[in-house]
């Protein structure tokens, strides 16, 4: 869901019928697929702060952006650490700093692909297999503020591997 500024990015297509200003504000799409990398070390067995890049897999052409690209940092937070089934809920802080394909041109129309910063929280289940391996889902919410306000539902699923 995106709520877009007057200048944001446009989120539906160009309404020629109404100025640059009065385009719509409010849009629901889903956003194309990511790939998220992270590192990530425990400090605690319960806490595991870690770093984390998304690289998406191709652009969004409802608001004609380039692949999203975020750098971050967040923690994940265990419940039974020590179990081989754990809840984990994680708190995250991204940077968003993507640009515009440039392939919308209108009359009036120059939106401002700012950076923005990004407010993540998911939650999930992980199962580990071995004491190096564990397999994850999580179900969360990511918020941006800066190029508009745009929320975003996101499901990931993974492996994580552990070196001792």
């Amino acid at each position: 869901m995106i709520f877009r500024y007057d200048q944001s990015p446009l989120c539906s297509p160009f309404d020629a019928t109404k100025s640059a200003k009065d385009q719509q504000k409010f849009c629901g799409h889903g956003a194309p697929l990511a790939i998220d990398l992270a590192a990530s070390f425990a400090v605690l067995d319960f806490l595991e702060p870690y770093v984390f890049m998304r690289l998406g897999l191709s652009g969004e052409t409802q608001t004609d952006t380039l692949p999203i690209k975020v750098l971050g940092a967040g923690a994940r937070i265990y419940t039974m650490s020590d179990s081989a089934f754990k809840i984990f809920i994680e708190p995250a802080l991204g940077f968003e700093f993507e640009g515009g394909a440039g392939t919308v041109s209108y009359p009036g129309y120059n939106p401002q692909y700012k950076n923005d910063l990004l407010i993540h929280l998911a939650a999930g289940p992980q199962i580990d297999v071995a004491r190096y391996v564990g397999f994850f889902a999580d179900a969360g919410l990511t918020t941006g503020i800066l190029r508009s306000i745009h929320t975003q539902l996101e499901l990931q699923a993974g492996v994580q591997a552990r070196f001792p």
